[in-house]
């Protein structure tokens, strides 16, 4: 023993404790290996009596009862971690002799009363050593192995260490009160807070030198270990059945401290940090592995025994009033299984720890976008003068490009660490299987799609969240071109898609649908490039096929008022989707989602459908064309240097911003733009008579004239700006596609409307466009030979109706609609006693369901056909017209 004190006197530190430890240890090594040297019952007895005495005396010198230099109480630090820590500088005990020696030590301070005060001392110490952990530290695995050493030890049918660690004052202190005190002050928090994450770790942050790539290389296996110990840990302690409620408790705990971490602008200082939460929700998401969807408990959400706190989450179609009263009819249920605890607590950990990562990735990125934006304008004409301000402000903003630039790198090999997504992906699958089952208990759409269902109170309280998030992660992860769901089953994760989506009524917030037909639009063909796995299974099943279409036509023309402030903007960007996804499919192989929409097109109750698609293209074209003009004007002036250099700073610092305004508005306007115009033309090739509706036609032909003058008109040399592509602006296609939708409609009715839209036909217009098509060769002489006949026939009309109208100059006012005062043919009574012409209130009804003249409410069966008017009508029109 004494050859070896003496060098180890000199490894360890100068406490004369841990120096007694060793020496301790030491000899206890000696002992176990001379163990087996004698032979007899007395040898057997003097080495175990000589061990009694070995690990009474380290329980003194632990508990500081021999006067050493130790504090009495519990202790921060502990010299027995020189045991458990893998590769210490004291040598620890190899692995089989450390378990053996930490049973033995166990077994002696429990028959001496001074376990607790040993081994929370050891507890307190690995707490510490794991609080000032970094991911960068050679070794940072050692503490954890050394816990998860000690929850495994297990005497007789009991776990000493895991009963003591729920014990202790900081299993979970009743001051806790934030998620940021949480992670500090528990436990297990500072286990859970290893975290890869740049602004989360500053030794990563204030090391010039690291390298990105390297870092990239380096941090994945290390979070990935770090986690899977974890798990050992967080299992061991759940072995026991008395300690699980207190881990569950712990678990809730975490998740309702943090329950503000999922909102848009959370007080990130209160709450625990990303990685804390990702590596909490590694862990759960071990522990629901083998959880079997059919016994988890489809009431927990709603029901009392709930752990977690739902008294402000929003609800899938019920109100918080609602809720509670449906929670109190599930009063006499039992208490929930485990595997519905931690199930359904897996849910929530995603919610509020997976999703915010999601968005604070997409935010660095955008924030690294705008800066280099920036930064380019800046340098557009060369760099500022040396030692300049402008200057000083370049660097400073290069400078923080280049961290941001490396902080998003590193953040992206956390968050999208590939074991954790993989467990994330087959839990999904697992998640979208319960929430079927809660939508349709008796599988009748899973196994037929043919009906629709029902709502139930069950769906109604859910978490509006649970669906939420399914959206998001799918959103996010085509969005970052991840494949989470390669290896997963994707049947579930489509059929809740398909449901969802054909069962808007399931829903109070349209924008939950909204975000499920993005899913399909960013998995879709046109985004991607290919046809994704996940797109094929949501529209190739029979009940896509009969009611994914007229769905999205439904929602095309609801979400046209929402009820939020956004809703006008909103509206876009949710048809520009479904536009993507009506194109794929009208365009499909298979042609029967073809036949379904043409089907819907044929029934009048789509004809609001076709409304909204006039509507935004009337307004969007409009918008865009009044951009490019302001677009056009501004590099017009700037493209004068003379005149550009005389503006005083602040104008035309005003100028660029308003360039930009305009840029983005003409970009985002045209890009729907576009997809209407081509919408209407190949609806138009296979089926006219929809756009051919009394209330529609008129409105059909206005929206072409009025474009095709922009166009071709006079005026359209306004429209030329530099670089055209760069805002989608594609005047040649859209002259075509107009000029095919002409065709598409003659017919007698049509050219009559054409012929009749005051505002923007002249019969100078075709000319034009004529004359615009054959210079630049858009089309064939034969196509243009088919305008040149249209346009031929519509001034026919032209001049039928210039006739006619100086005929009926004198109609008598009843014979007129008093809204645009126009011979009316089809007099109908409102409710209100007005009386109107039908194509002109049903257009009107088609926009808006109330009387024009009192706001009442009003559906066209509520309009009573005035036939005796009528009558009057024709006979004075057959009169003027024989005479």
């Amino acid at each position: 023993i004494a050859q070896n004190m003496e060098l180890r006197r000199k490894i360890v530190t100068k406490n004369t404790s841990r120096i007694a430890v060793v020496y301790l240890v030491d000899v206890w090594e000696r002992i176990s290996g001379n163990l087996y040297l004698g032979s007899g019952d007395q040898w057997k007895e003097f080495c175990n009596s000589f061990t009694s005495i070995v690990m009474r005396n380290l329980g003194l010198v632990m508990t500081g009862m021999l006067g050493s230099d130790l504090d009495t109480g519990i202790i921060q630090s502990s010299p027995l971690s020189c045991l458990f820590i893998r590769n210490h500088q004291s040598f620890p005990l190899p692995i089989p002799e450390r378990d053996r020696f930490a049973e033995q030590l166990i077994r002696a301070t429990q028959q001496s009363g001074t376990f607790n005060q040993t081994f929370s001392a050891l507890l307190y110490d690995h707490m510490g050593r794991a609080k000032n952990n970094n991911i960068l530290d050679t070794n940072v695995c050692d503490v954890y192995y050394a816990l998860e050493c000690l929850t495994a030890i297990k005497i007789s049918a009991c776990r000493p260490i895991v009963t003591l660690i729920s014990g202790l004052d900081v299993w979970f202190p009743e001051l806790i009160k934030n998620g940021r005190e949480l992670e500090n002050y528990t436990f297990l928090g500072p286990f859970l807070g290893l975290s890869g994450y740049f602004e989360e770790n500053p030794k990563i942050e204030k090391n010039k030198d690291l390298e990105v790539e390297q870092l990239k290389h380096d941090l994945p296996p290390i979070i990935r270990e770090t986690r899977d110990i974890m798990f050992k840990i967080v299992y061991n302690l759940l072995l026991p059945k008395d300690n699980r409620d207190k881990v569950l408790s712990y678990f809730a705990r975490v998740l309702n401290t943090n329950a503000k971490k999922s909102g848009i602008q959370a007080r990130e200082e209160v709450l625990s940090r990303d990685g804390f939460m990702l590596n909490f929700l590694s862990v759960i998401l071990d522990l629901s592995a083998k959880v079997v969807v059919e016994k988890v408990d489809k009431n927990y959400f709603q029901s009392p025994n709930c752990r977690l706190d739902f008294s402000e989450v929003t609800r899938v179609n019920a109100t918080s009033d609602e809720a509670d009263e449906f929670s109190k009819t599930l009063s006499g249920v039992r208490q929930p299984n485990f595997s519905t605890e931690c199930f359904l607590m897996a849910i929530y950990s995603v919610h509020l720890s997976l999703l915010p990562a999601l968005r604070k990735q997409v935010t660095r990125v955008q924030r690294i976008k705008d800066l280099t934006n920036m930064i380019k304008d800046t340098t557009r004409n060369g760099r500022p003068p040396p030692n300049s301000r402008a200057e000083l402000q370049l660097k400073i903003g290069e400078a923080k490009l280049e961290s941001w630039k490396k902080a998003e790198k590193i953040a992206q090999v956390t968050t999208f660490e590939t074991e954790l997504l993989q467990k994330f992906a087959e839990f999904y699958g697992k998640v979208c299987l319960w929430v079927l089952s809660v939508i349709d208990p008796e599988r009748r759409w899973v196994n037929s799609g043919i009906e629709k269902l029902p709502n139930n109170e069950l769906l109604d309280t859910l978490p509006e969240f649970i669906l939420d998030d399914i959206a998001d992660v799918l959103i996010q992860s085509s969005r970052f071109r991840i494949n989470l769901l390669g290896n997963v089953n994707l049947t579930p994760v489509c059929q809740l898609i398909q449901v969802c989506v054909c069962h808007p009524h399931f829903f109070r917030n349209p924008y939950l649908v909204s975000k499920l037909i993005e899913v399909i639009y960013m998995h879709s063909p046109d985004v991607q490039g290919t046809s994704t796995p996940l797109f094929e299974k949501i529209i190739t099943p029979a009940s896509s096929e009969q009611f994914l279409l007229p769905a999205l036509l439904d929602f095309y023309t609801d979400v046209e008022s929402t009820g939020t402030s956004s809703e006008f903007y909103d509206k876009f960007s949710i048809r520009y989707h479904i536009s993507i996804i009506t194109k794929t499919l009208w365009f499909a192989s298979n042609t029967t989602h073809r036949l379904t929409l043409m089907q819907c097109l044929e029934n009048t109750k789509y004809t609001r459908f076709i409304n909204m698609l006039l509507n935004d293209t009337t307004f969007l074209l409009d918008e865009s064309i009044d951009s490019l003009r302001s677009i056009r004007d501004t590099q017009k002036l700037m493209s004068d240097t003379a005149k550009w250099e005389g503006l005083p700073e602040e104008t035309k610092t005003q100028k660029l911003t308003q360039l930009k305004q305009d840029e983005r508005q003409c970009k985002s306007y045209l890009t729907l733009a576009n997809e209407t115009v081509q919408m209407f033309h190949y609806l138009t090739q296979s089926i006219q008579g929809p756009f051919l509706r009394a209330a529609l036609i008129d409105r059909v032909a206005a929206m072409l004239n009025y474009n095709l003058q922009q166009l071709c008109g006079p005026k359209c040399a306004d429209l030329k700006v530099q670089d055209p592509q760069k805002y989608g602006f594609q005047p040649k296609e859209l002259v075509q596609q107009i000029t095919d939708i002409y065709i598409n409609l003659d017919s007698p009715v049509f050219l009559d409307a054409v012929a009749g839209d005051e505002r923007s036909y002249k019969p100078e217009l075709f000319t034009l466009a004529i004359t615009r098509l054959t210079n630049a060769a858009i089309k064939s002489s034969y196509e243009i030979a088919a305008i040149a006949e249209f346009a031929k026939k519509v001034k026919e009309k032209y001049d039928e109706k210039q006739a006619m109208d100086l005929d009926f100059e004198d109609a008598p006012d009843e014979f007129r609609d008093p809204l645009m005062s126009t011979m009316m043919r089809q007099p109908v009574r409102l409710p209100s006693g007005v009386i109107m012409d039908k194509p002109i209130i049903e257009r009107h009804l088609l926009n808006s369901s109330t009387d024009p003249f009192n706001r009442q409410h009003l559906t066209a069966d509520m309009l009573i056909p005035e036939t005796e008017l009528k009558e009057k009508i024709d006979a004075w029109i057959k009169e003027k017209l024989g005479k």
